[in-house]
């Protein structure tokens, strides 16, 4: 409490706020990195890997969501990635199946010999994560689109037409 001294109008025994900025100061910073280790924490369990100014993180899986799909998708270089969305949207009842959930397997993919797949459950192949079911379609679209020319279509340089159309 502040004592006003009447003669003087001088303020007497003022309040002192050192201690408790200090006070103040060393909880907020206790509570800033008590919260940054969290986040940190959060991340090196989701391990998602993009690349920033200040580190790069591993990235095990991906959303379950159109545009983290059709992402992933160019990046692995998928031919026409929006319509294979849309088949996987078709497929998994827009992500909710349980060959969709169980199997992590968004294209319904079912006689696939790849080293990817960790098995089958029913009927259906199973993936250790979404990005390796993404990674096998591509690489069954890989193959099939190789054997497209000539099988398929009448046009001369068909593939090549269809991969220049991916953006």
């Amino acid at each position: 409490m502040l004592k006003v001294n009447k003669k003087t109008l001088e303020v007497e025994n003022a309040f002192n706020y050192k201690a408790p900025f200090y006070v103040m100061l060393a909880l907020n910073v206790f509570a800033f990195s008590y919260i940054a280790n969290k986040e940190v924490q959060v991340i090196r369990k989701t391990r998602i890997i993009h690349k920033t100014d200040t580190m790069i993180v591993e990235r095990k899986d991906i959303a379950l969501n159109d545009s983290a799909i059709c992402a992933e998708l160019v990046r692995l270089g998928c031919v026409l990635p929006n319509v294979a969305v849309a088949q996987f949207r078709i497929e998994t009842g827009n992500y909710t199946s349980a060959i969709c959930r169980e199997n992590k397997n968004l294209a319904g993919i079912r006689n696939s010999s790849s080293p990817l797949s960790i098995g089958k459950n029913r009927g259906h192949n199973a993936y250790k994560t979404y990005r390796d079911c993404l990674k096998d379609y591509v690489r069954v679209q890989n193959k099939y689109l190789k054997n497209i020319d000539g099988r398929y279509a009448e046009a001369k340089g068909y593939v090549r037409l269809i991969k220049s159309m991916r953006k």
